[in-house]
C-alpha cells in the first residue's frame, strides 16, 4: 500500500519541512483499549496470542482506526528472542513475564540460536501482513541484548539488583558470552523484520538504567553492533529507560532517540539528532481544557522542528482513558491541519 504521508520518516532523517508534527505512541496498541481487551480475553496466554499473525495485524491496526497517527508499530514483544532461543516464557497475571529457566537458578543455562529465526517467522509474517494493510510507515522493534540478558538472568522482571551486580563482577566472561549470542540473533531478527516491510527499527533498552559506568561496555557496545549491521537508509531509534542521553549521543552511530520522562527535549532539539518521546502518559488524566493547552504548547514549540516526533516517555497503561488520548491527539492534529 502506498504511504499516505512520510512525515514520520522525514523527521527521523531530520528532514520534516512541514509544519506538521508526526505522532505515534509507546504501547499505542494494548491494554488501555477495550477492543484490545476483547481479543486478549480469548487467549489464556499472551504468547499464544502474539504467535498468530492475523491477530497481531488486527491489534496493530486498532489504534490507527481510533487516532490520527503517523506510524504503526508491529504488535509483538521484546521477549520473542529468548523464547525462540530455547527459554520459553509465559505471562502470568499480576506477575508479568516468567521464564521456564533463568541464569540465577541455573548458571549452565544454554541459549540455542540454531533455528531461532525460523521460530520467529510469526513476527515476520505479521510484519508483512501489517505492511500491506497500512498507508503509514511501519516500525519494527527489538529489545537490546542487555535488556534481554537481564530478563534471562532473573527469569522475570528484575528485583534484587545486588544479586545481578555480583554476577557481573564474578562472571564477566559468561555475561559477555550471553550478550554476544543475543546480539547475533537480534541482528538476524532485525534484518528479517526489515525484509518483511519494517521501515525503521526501535531498540528498547528497557533495563539500561540499571547500569552506570558499565553502560557502554554491557549495553551500548552491543546496541551499536546491531545498528552498524543495518543498512544506512533504515533509521534506528534508541529508547533507554531511566537514563539521560547526554552521555550516549557521542558514543553511538544512532541518530534518533526516544526520551523517557526524566529527560528534557529542549536540551537536545537543536542537535543533529531526532528526538521523540518525553511526554508523560499520566498527563492524559487531565481534563479537556488542560489537554488542549498541552497540545497547543507542544505544537507551538515544535511545529518548525525538522527533527521532532511527538511520543511518550513511557508506554500507555490500562488506567488511561483512550477518549482522553483521542481528544489530545485530535487537538494536536487540528493545529497542524
Amino acid at each position: 500500500m502506498t504511504l499516505k504521508n512520510k512525515i514520520f520518516l522525514d523527521a527521523l532523517k531530520r528532514e520534516n519541512h512541514q509544519e506538521k508534527i508526526p505522532v505515534w505512541l509507546l504501547r499505542q496498541a494494548g491494554r488501555y483499549l477495550p477492543e484490545y481487551m476483547k481479543i486478549r480475553s480469548q487467549y489464556s496466554d499472551f504468547f499464544q496470542m502474539i504467535k498468530k499473525p492475523e491477530i497481531c495485524k488486527e491489534l496493530t491496526l486498532q489504534p490507527l482506526h481510533r487516532f490520527p497517527l503517523d506510524a504503526a508499530i508491529t504488535f509483538t514483544d521484546i521477549l520473542t528472542i529468548p523464547d525462540a532461543m530455547g527459554v520459553p516464557v509465559e505471562f502470568i497475571s499480576g506477575k508479568g513475564p516468567v521464564f521456564a529457566d533463568s541464569i540465577c537458578k541455573n548458571e549452565e543455562l544454554r541459549l540455542n540460536s540454531d533455528g531461532a529465526l525460523k521460530k520467529l517467522e510469526y513476527v515476520f509474517e505479521a510484519t508483512s501482513l501489517i505492511k500491506s494493510s497500512i498507508d503509514v510507515p511501519l516500525i519494527g522493534f527489538t529489545g537490546s541484548p542487555w535488556t534481554l540478558f537481564v530478563y534471562l538472568y532473573y527469569g522475570e522482571s528484575p528485583k534484587n539488583h545486588d544479586e545481578l551486580n555480583n554476577y557481573l563482577k564474578l562472571k564477566s566472561h559468561n555475561t559477555h558470552s550471553y550478550l554476544e549470542q543475543l546480539t547475533e540473533t537480534t541482528k538476524d531478527y532485525v534484518h528479517a523484520q526489515i525484509e518483511a516491510g519494517a521501515d525503521c527499527i526501535q531498540i528498547f533498552d528497557s533495563w539500561g538504567g540499571l547500569l552506570d559506568e558499565k553502560y557502554q561496555e554491557l549495553s551500548l557496545n552491543y546496541i551499536n553492533q546491531i545498528a552498524a549491521s543495518v543498512q544506512d537508509d533504515i533509521p534506528i531509534i534508541l529508547y533507554t529507560r531511566d537514563k539521560l542521553i547526554d552521555n550516549i549521543i557521542d558514543l553511538t552511530p544512532i541518530k534518533c532517540f526516544n526520551l523517557d520522562t526524566s529527560d528534557n527535549i529542549d536540551t537536545h532539539i537543536s542537535k543533529s539528532i531526532t528526538i521523540q518521546g518525553n511526554f508523560n502518559p499520566q498527563n492524559f488524566h487531565a481534563d479537556e481544557d488542560e489537554l488542549k493547552k498541552m497540545a497547543e504548547l507542544v505544537y507551538m514549540k515544535y511545529k518548525n522542528k525538522e527533527n521532532y516526533i511527538f511520543n511518550l516517555g513511557s508506554g500507555l497503561t490500562p488506567d488511561i482513558n483512550p477518549e482522553k488520548v483521542g481528544y489530545f491527539l485530535s487537538q494536536l492534529s487540528s493545529f497542524r491541519s
